[in-house]
């Protein structure tokens, strides 16, 4: 009897040959935890792009099998070109559940693949599930500006959701190599709807999901000289974690002080690091939706009774002027 498939979009990190984006190698582990569920479904990869050869040889250790789209038009990102390409292997594979990663390029991709399946899809999940029962694919996120979870069931195949980055563990590479297979699709430029000009000026390349510790400035820190502070916490803290990032609430981006790609919420980035430090930042929902896979939250604020303190593990109250370069010398101290 022929197994079931679970295919999973796998993006890859860096130009050339690349590498896999750390949220593809954690959607591939999330397909294998759910393959366990189930009933022994199939791992497989979905590798789309132009001239991803090599980068598909190397996605084979993670998944029984890759089916790869080679195209000259999928060599930069285009959502209608890259949803067309999904619709096919979808149709040639047949599925019964597709794993995205949440991140722009879906959020985009998507919803147009979801429309042209006629299925739903469950976006920015934390956590899925088998139903052994049913075969129900249940989908957790958190809702209502992250103060809530809701469980969503999904019973028509294909199954579609993203799933937020954190919510499992990266894949390990294995020492079996999986098998595969081209897929030709007939794509042309009319399919394209939408075309990029160009990137916004000072919108630099950041991955804040991938960040160990985010040092995040909320309204409180005014100007670009008050972000010097916080930037120099962010070096003390990468003598000790390879990865840490200077993260903002939207009030920073929308004055100016730090690009888009840095904002935290819900109309920004959410995050999961293991440790996340808010200063002078209040915590409205909005911005506390982006935060809520934290490890641990340390709050700096000079108001006793802001709302972030709530959800904090840690809290110094003060003005960050004073306790920021106090917790940089300490580290210093440290080293």
């Amino acid at each position: 009897m022929e197994r079931d498939r679970i295919l999973v979009v796998v993006q890859k990190k860096g130009i050339g040959p690349g590498r896999p984006a750390s949220i593809a190698l954690e959607n591939l582990k999330a397909a294998s935890l759910l393959s366990r569920q189930g009933s022994g479904e199939r791992v497989c990869a979905c590798v789309l792009g132009s001239g991803v050869g090599e980068f598909a040889m190397d996605i084979a250790f993670y998944a029984e099998e890759v089916y790869v789209v080679d195209h000259p038009l999928l060599g930069h990102f285009q959502a209608d070109l890259y949803a067309c390409a999904l619709e096919a292997v979808c149709r040639a594979v047949n599925p019964c559940t597709v794993l995205m990663g949440h991140r722009y390029e879906n959020s985009e991709v998507g919803p147009k693949l979801s429309c042209k399946m006629g299925r739903d899809l469950i976006t920015d999940c934390v956590k899925i599930e088998r139903e052994k029962e049913t075969g129900a694919l249940l989908c957790t996120k958190p809702i209502y500006g992250g103060n809530a979870t809701a469980v969503f069931a999904l019973h028509d195949r294909p199954q579609m959701v993203t799933i937020r980055a954190k919510a499992t563990d990266a894949l390990e590479k294995g020492t079996a190599k999986g098998v595969i297979k081209t897929l030709d699709c007939a794509l042309d430029p009319s399919m394209g709807l939408t075309e990029s000009l160009g990137l916004v000026a000072g919108e630099d390349a950041v991955d804040l999901n991938q960040a160990e510790v985010i040092v995040a400035g909320g309204r409180g820190v005014k100007t670009e000289d008050d972000f010097e502070t916080l930037k120099g916490l962010v070096a003390a803290f990468r003598r000790r974690f390879d990865k840490v990032e200077l993260g903002a609430s939207r009030a920073v981006v929308d004055a100016g002080l730090l690009p888009h790609s840095r904002q935290i919420g819900q109309t920004g980035e959410k995050v999961a690091p293991q440790l996340y430090i808010a200063i002078a930042i209040s915590g409205s929902a909005q911005h506390m939706a982006g935060v809520t896979g934290a490890k641990k939250i340390l709050t700096i604020n000079k108001d006793a009774d802001a709302a972030i303190f709530g959800a904090s593990d840690y809290g110094v109250v003060g003005k960050y002027e004073d306790i920021v370069p106090a917790f940089i010398r300490k580290l210093e101290e440290l080293s």
